[in-house]
């Protein structure tokens, strides 16, 4: 068989198998592969790897963008000097991810603005980029898209779209009041994920005592927070509102005491 002929059954196979970047690539790395004399072996290897790169950057695009991540906070833009009782260290510890590989969760609790969606962000982000599947939502969008599943039976394949991911962030818990059926839906949503040991991110503004204030059966409150906290990390952040800082010294309030914090 003459190298023409075998050029050509290789670009075909390459359409065949969809490997679109290595078919790309192909003609440059034979080019290379000839001028550094490297062995048939190391052509192959170099032509698997960019297809194998290519795939994976694919998958990252595609995973951010079914996400539910519509703004990019990353870690490494939180300002820990701002928020000195974040602990770093427990934060660079998330930051490899070992509790997704472990099936663990994380909490973050504290009241608004100081910094608790831009972490889960930043862990969701990173989760992204090292190829796992992420699904976000605040809890006000799990209540509104699991009635509208609901009235359009649709509620089995919202349920299965939050079961698949690796990691589930659940941002914004104690801003609303449940419903009864909004109660129980969210306990399916985390028993389910537990039974799996599948991650999920949760931020409150409100302490673990005052989570029976967001359910209308204070037990089921405690049997979600045990199925939570069984493997969790927990970060307990106490500060000052960004928001409110900024505006402070920029002159648009006063201070505000600490009784009034």
């Amino acid at each position: 068989m003459s190298g023409a002929v075998s050029y050509q059954r290789v670009r075909d196979h390459l359409v065949r198998l969809k490997m679109d970047a290595a078919l790309v690539a192909l003609d440059d790395i034979l080019e290379r592969g000839q001028k550094e004399e490297k062995l048939p072996v190391e052509v192959i290897d170099e032509l698997l790897e960019r297809e194998l790169n290519a795939r994976f950057e694919k998958r990252v695009r595609v995973n951010l963008r079914v996400s539910g991540l519509h703004v990019k906070k990353r870690l490494e833009d939180f300002d820990f000097q701002a928020q000195p009782q974040v602990p770093r260290q427990v934060i660079e510890e998330l930051a490899t991810l070992r509790f997704l590989h472990n099936g663990e969760n994380v909490l973050f609790l504290g009241p608004c603005g100081v910094g608790k969606t831009h972490l889960a962000i930043g862990l969701a982000l990173k989760a992204i980029e090292a190829g796992h599947r992420v699904y976000f939502l605040t809890l006000h969008d799990l209540v509104t898209r699991s009635r509208l599943a609901r009235e359009h039976n649709r509620l089995e394949a919202l349920l299965r779209s939050i079961m698949r991911v690796d990691l589930f962030v659940l941002d914004e818990l104690g801003f609303l009041s449940l419903e009864p059926n909004d109660a129980a839906l969210l306990f399916e949503v985390i028993n389910k994920r537990y039974q799996l040991q599948k991650s999920t991110i949760v931020t409150s503004n409100k302490s673990f005592g005052q989570w029976g204030e967001t359910f209308p059966d204070t037990t089921l409150a405690v049997a979600l927070l045990d199925r939570l906290l069984h493997h969790a990390t927990t970060v307990n952040i106490r500060g000052e509102s960004y928001r409110l800082r900024h505006r402070r010294e920029a002159g648009l309030i006063g201070n505000i005491s600490k009784k009034e914090e």
